[in-house]
């Protein structure tokens, strides 16, 4: 099965800061000001940087109260507050400009959002255990929806043909593809299910039959259980080790994950192959074409940075 990420907010990386090693043991004040810094006017209170801290150490299971986390935990909220810093500075400019992802394009990537999950209430599950109120993932969307409108929108120069040749002979190998199989899968519960499932097989029921009544994964359920090709690193380590060890047509007895219980067949499989730059060049491009625009919105949001006045309390 597909390894699955939530969503929360791309921009917001801030344990990387952590990891980093290097921390500085600063203790953070028992009586932070309410108003964490200001950006053009416009206040980031210290309870939304609270909000943030407390979400990071339950998504990583860090006690920002205990031994040498809570020494950590000064500089966690100045790295959130610096990001929130950006966030404010681009919303703003956004705004400004008429820029601000529509309600329409929100609405839209919230039902996408919703329906990743097996059931409304999981969903509802999911919000509580990451401490994330509905309004919040609806500006967290906003904000995700407005980064994305406004990289697209960067004036980047074109990629040139020599350019985009000279990276791939540099970098041919990233484009080479590696062995691939087109897998499918059901998911359930239990042990027993999925032995029950497998006998349900074997007495010549379809798979793909069995996966819309039985699978619990959202995502592939519809689609017969069928989750495309996959290459090695894109699933978890039990259920890669199975697909990849299947000949197709091949179902494997049930395999446990994090997930639950599979039963997997593979349909193909796609042996290695080396890139050549006829196949690669569109995707060397795009590539190069994201880069720009990576490269150009950091320079815009330096200069607004710059140009903002900006006071931190912390």
């Amino acid at each position: 099965m597909r390894k699955r990420s939530w969503w929360v907010v791309g921009a917001i990386a801030v344990l990387a800061a952590v990891a980093a090693g290097a921390l500085v043991a600063v203790r953070w004040a028992r009586r932070a000001p309410v108003v964490a810094a200001t950006v053009n006017g416009e206040p980031i209170y210290t309870a939304e940087v609270d909000r943030y801290v407390r979400e990071i150490g339950a998504r990583f299971g860090v006690d920002f109260s205990r031994a040498e986390a809570a020494r950590q935990r000064a500089q966690v909220a100045r790295s959130v507050l610096d990001q929130l810093i950006e966030r404010t500075l681009i919303l703003q400019e956004a705004r400004r400009t008429g820029r601000l992802a529509a309600e329409g394009e929100v609405e839209e990537r919230l039902r996408q959002i919703a329906s990743s999950f097996s059931s409304p209430e999981e969903f509802e599950r999911t919000l509580q255990q990451q401490g994330v109120s509905r309004a919040e993932l609806r500006e967290r969307v906003r904000f995700e929806l407005t980064v994305r409108r406004l990289l697209n929108q960067m004036e980047v120069p074109e990629v040139s043909e020599q350019e985009a040749r000279a990276y791939f002979d540099a970098h041919r190998t990233a484009f080479d593809e590696p062995e691939r199989v087109r897998v499918r899968h059901i998911l359930v519960g239990t042990e027993a299910e999925a032995r029950v499932a497998l006998a349900r097989l074997r007495g010549g029921e379809s798979f793909e039959k069995l996966a819309r009544e039985l699978s619990l994964d959202p995502g592939s359920r519809s689609q017969g259980g069928d989750l495309g090709l996959v290459a090695p690193g894109q699933t978890v380590p039990e259920f890669e080790r199975v697909a990849f060890s299947l000949k197709p047509g091949e179902v494997s007895g049930p395999v446990q994950t994090s997930f639950g219980y599979h039963l997997v067949q593979v349909t193909q499989r796609l042996p290695a192959r080396k890139a050549t730059w006829e196949a690669a060049r569109r995707q060397v491009v795009e590539l190069l074409r994201e880069n720009k625009r990576r490269e150009a919105f950091e320079a815009w949001l330096k200069d607004l940075r710059q140009r903002a006045k900006i006071a931190v309390h912390l």
